[in-house]
């Protein structure tokens, strides 16, 4: 046999094996990989001790960032006996119909679609926990504006019975401008909260009250705002015999993003 042949042959074979020794390993690591990012993302709640209501499901939801203004009100715009505020953006009303802390809800919504400035574009805001207020968001197809006073309807109530309201609105709403604001699709509700478990707001014995989703002004300037999708979590914290609640705003489209605490 020629020597010379056989140590060329020798030499590949060698490579050969080298080669899928390699790939082979990377396989091995790549799987192991996957199976931990997998294994790390399913967090079991229930075993963590950690409350969670029935969270919302929003199948391929897809969702952009949106930019609105505060709307100046004009006295051709309004009806009725009404004072503005706060360069005319705010409206503050009476209430002289019949409404009272044992109202049906559709009741309350009546008044404000027949009364409020385009009160069709509100909706109730189910987790207030303030019982002396009454208290609709506004909504962008069909999703509320979160925890922002530039658009909300506030009914105060005065021993149980509806006394007055406040009313503001987010004007000219549109998906933002800008070439990577496409629709996206969201993560979903329990993404958000493995989020919030992974970054440490979320812990053991932690009870998770409410998850909505919505938009989040993250940008609140005087000529306008930017509003991203977001989900608003509400946990609620025993520590050192005190209650704690607090809530939480976490990027539907990007969660490992900045989270953001109620302000």
């Amino acid at each position: 046999m020629d020597w010379k042949h056989a140590k060329s042959l020798f030499i590949i074979v060698f490579i050969l094996i080298n080669i899928g020794l390699v790939v082979v390993y990377f396989n091995k690591v790549n799987n192991s990989i996957v199976q931990e990012s997998n294994a790390q993302s399913d967090v079991n709640f229930a075993k963590e001790g950690i409350d969670i209501p029935q969270l919302p499901e929003y199948r391929d939801k897809k969702m952009q960032a949106i930019t609105g203004s505060s709307k100046s009100f004009d006295s051709d715009e309004l009806e009725g006996v009404y004072s503005l505020s706060e360069k005319d953006t705010k409206i503050n009303k009476d209430i002289d119909a019949d409404l009272d802390k044992d109202s049906k809800q559709s009741s309350f919504k009546s008044f404000i679609n027949k009364d409020a400035f385009k009160g069709k574009d509100y909706e109730y805001k189910k987790n207030n926990t303030d019982k002396n207020k009454v208290v609709y968001e506004q909504n962008y197809e069909g999703l509320p504006i979160l925890n922002n006073n530039k658009g909300q309807i506030v009914i105060d109530m005065d021993n149980g019975k509806a006394k007055s309201y406040t009313q503001t609105y987010l004007d000219k709403l549109k998906p933002g401008n800008g070439d990577n604001n496409n629709k996206r699709t969201i993560a979903d509700a329990k993404t958000a909260l493995e989020t919030l478990y992974y970054n440490t707001y979320l812990k053991k014995g932690d009870k998770v009250e409410s998850v909505r989703l919505g938009y989040y002004s993250v940008v609140k300037e005087i000529g306008g705002q930017v509003l991203v999708p977001s989900w608003e979590v509400k946990i609620k914290s025993e520590k050192d015999g005190k209650t704690d609640t607090k809530t939480l705003y976490i990027d539907a489209i990007k969660p490992e993003s900045t989270v953001l605490e109620e302000s």
